[in-house]
């Protein structure tokens, strides 16, 4: 009887230390800010570039990746608004290449992508984008193969972080030995029927880090995760309190994603040094991308997995970045894209 009673307490311990904490809903928040003030910083009327995937903040700069232009990249000066260079071209030429991969990164002063078609993570200084002197571009090969399908990426306390398809485990990691590291954790919701790679070609995911510390969301959905990496090891703190995981169909013997039944959720993603920040919709997928695909609601967590703070936007907005102070959003209009400063 006392072995069983042991028994029972153990796997009790477990399953609470494998659950998501129990917390309300992942929009359910107690401190609530309506923001009425803003900036406009900058509009693209006069010099269109289409649609913004993703935008990062270092330093004072805005960077935003935009598609259907001759540049992949905008910088722009947070402080006054001002457009201060266009980079990146599609070719294989001096300073081009062959695409710029699934989002990008600041890290170390540099901007970071991955051009895909050859294999590589891209270093990009930016002080030389900016100054318009030769550029010390550096790239650096990482695995791809059967069973390692990298996607989108960040680096993290000396790691090199990818999402995509993998046979085994939830994430790809590469350590500083440039050895493929054995991810230990899988996804945090039932997966069934899929298995292996093909968990990863269906529950995609966007990938956002600072110092030690990396986040994990799961598109189209109400779920996330944190991870720390130290010298030796990366583990996963935390899991969101989550009740929509993304919800599968099968349409002409394939396995894909529920657009009716999924809900957007967790949008756009944008990480400071304090926070981990989310637009959200409870709206379907399909619902969510009739209206516009964006958003006035604004989730804020610190790194522990902590609410703190949701913002109410005056309108909704499609992207953004945060820093210290601000928040700074993209609305896509039919004839133009504006860049707007919200303060915190």
């Amino acid at each position: 009887m006392k072995n069983e009673v042991l028994i029972v307490a153990f796997l009790s311990v477990l399953c609470f230390s494998c659950t998501p904490r129990s917390e309300g809903g992942v929009a359910d928040f107690n401190d609530v800010v309506e923001i009425t003030e803003y900036d406009s910083l900058y509009s693209d009327r006069d010099c269109l570039f289409g649609p913004v995937t993703d935008m990062e903040i270092s330093d004072g700069i805005i960077a935003l990746s935009h598609r259907n232009d001759e540049y992949n990249f905008s910088f722009i000066d947070a402080g006054d608004g001002r457009l201060l260079k266009r980079w990146g071209r599609m070719g294989e030429g001096p300073n081009e290449f062959l695409d710029f991969g699934g989002g990008f990164i600041f890290s170390d002063s540099s901007l970071v992508f991955m051009e895909q078609m050859k294999k590589n993570l891209v270093y990009v200084p930016l002080s030389g984008v900016l100054s318009e002197d030769s550029i010390a571009i550096r790239k650096e090969a990482y695995p791809y193969n059967v069973d390692f399908r990298p996607v989108v990426f960040t680096l993290s306390g000396g790691y090199k972080i990818f999402g995509g398809a993998f046979s085994k485990g939830r994430l790809g990691i590469i350590d500083r030995r440039d050895s493929i590291r054995e991810c230990l954790f899988d996804y945090p919701f039932p997966t069934e029927p899929l298995d292996g790679l093909f968990k990863g070609n269906v529950f995609q995911c966007k990938l956002k880090s600072k110092g030690g510390k990396f986040v994990v969301q799961t598109f189209y959905s109400d779920v996330f995760e944190i991870y720390q990496c130290t010298e030796d090891s990366v583990s996963r703190i935390y899991v969101s309190a989550f009740s929509n995981p993304p919800q599968v169909v099968k349409r002409n013997n394939r396995y894909g994603l529920d657009y009716d039944a999924s809900i957007m959720g967790l949008g756009a993603m944008a990480v400071s040094d304090e926070l981990i920040c989310f637009l959200y919709s409870p709206l379907s997928v399909n619902e969510f991308d009739m209206q516009g695909g964006a958003s006035s609601e604004v989730l804020c967590f610190d790194w522990t997995g902590n609410k703190v703070r949701k913002y109410i936007l005056p309108f909704p907005v499609n992207t953004f970045c945060v820093d210290k102070n601000y928040l700074y959003g993209v609305r896509e209009n039919e004839d133009e894209s504006v860049l707007y400063r919200f303060p915190l």
